[in-house]
């Protein structure tokens, strides 16, 4: 998940359109915005937080809010924000669509709403969705699976249907993989619920079940490394090529032994997304008009580049 190079021009672009925002005279001035992620057992949105933050200074007063990766408390945690009267709400919606209910509370309110990384399926009003060009993740990914498998056999699909930015990018892959290279098949697609243990059952199931399979794309690397253990545990490290999404910490460990089945990920710049978070917010707060959706570049990390994007 770490993108620790310059970001792209797109993102520059972002930035000169956000920045020379004046810094407020005193304590009073100072927005609290309310912040819930997805969950922070997930490195990616720690450093979505870690980005907010550094931009933020002394400029906000962030309230983060953790619902670890449940809807319940997600909702409660957006009761509080309106109960509190925020200036601004950024959210990473748990579910695309049970999360409008929660998303409503807000704008209903009248607080401006800010989805990030993960959108909602409906409109409720929200200012802007900022987020990674997942699609494109999806076909980059695609063009090294093509790669990597010679252009033909079989490959498996773990993926979240409840979560419309992964969704993107397994409909990303499954294209650009029609496009590029027609003998290469998704003979398979399950949800693995965004869980490591679950992915590595699911994966268990499904090597099984093909067992001439020779590539697996997961749609972030938590599945990722689930597989790699399915793929470990079945013997057949050294025919199959997997695909992660997110280049966290350990899918970078995986792809810098060199022998690993984990050949690449996709990485995003969740430290980067967060800084563009708190400009925007900040925007809105001021009454200047944003974009509805703000994309975050992607790049496909491998054994070429890897080092440029470890901790």
């Amino acid at each position: 998940m770490r993108f620790n190079i310059k970001l792209s021009t797109a993102i520059a672009a972002t930035t000169l359109a956000l920045t020379g925002l004046p810094g407020l005279s005193s304590a009073q001035d100072v927005p609290t915005i309310g912040a819930t992620t997805y969950s922070r057992s997930f490195e990616f949105y720690q450093d979505i937080e870690a980005g907010m933050k550094e931009e933020g200074g002394d400029k906000v007063n962030f309230d983060f809010k953790d619902p670890n990766g449940d809807l319940a408390v997600q909702t409660s945690q957006m009761e509080d924000f309106v109960a509190k009267g925020v200036k601004l709400v950024t959210m990473v919606p748990i579910d695309s669509k049970a999360g409008e209910a929660a998303a409503r509370l807000v704008t209903s309110a009248g607080i401006p709403l800010i989805t990030v990384d993960i959108a909602i399926t409906a409109d409720v009003g929200q200012v802007a969705h900022i987020a990674s060009d997942n699609h494109f993740g999806g076909e980059i990914a695609a063009k090294k699976m093509a790669e990597l498998l010679g252009g033909k056999g079989e490959v498996l699909v773990i993926n979240n249907p409840a979560i419309v930015s992964v969704v993107e990018r397994e409909k990303g892959f499954v294209a650009k993989l029609a496009e590029i290279a027609p003998d290469i098949k998704v003979v398979a697609s399950q949800s693995g619920d965004s869980k490591r243990e679950k992915a590595q059952a699911v994966a268990e199931d499904l090597l099984q079940a093909h067992p001439e399979a020779t590539g697996i794309f997961a749609v972030n690397d938590e599945m990722a490394l689930g597989a790699l253990q399915a793929v470990i545990a079945a013997g057949r490290q050294d025919k199959m090529n997997i695909i992660g999404f997110d280049a966290s910490s350990e899918g970078i460990s995986e792809i810098a032994k060199g022998t690993s089945a984990f050949k690449a990920s996709v990485a995003q710049d969740p430290v980067g997304m967060g800084k563009i978070v708190t400009r925007t917010a900040l925007a809105v707060l001021k009454g200047e008009k944003v974009d509805k959706f703000i994309p975050v570049p992607v790049v496909l990390v491998d054994k070429s580049n890897y080092t440029k994007y470890a901790k």
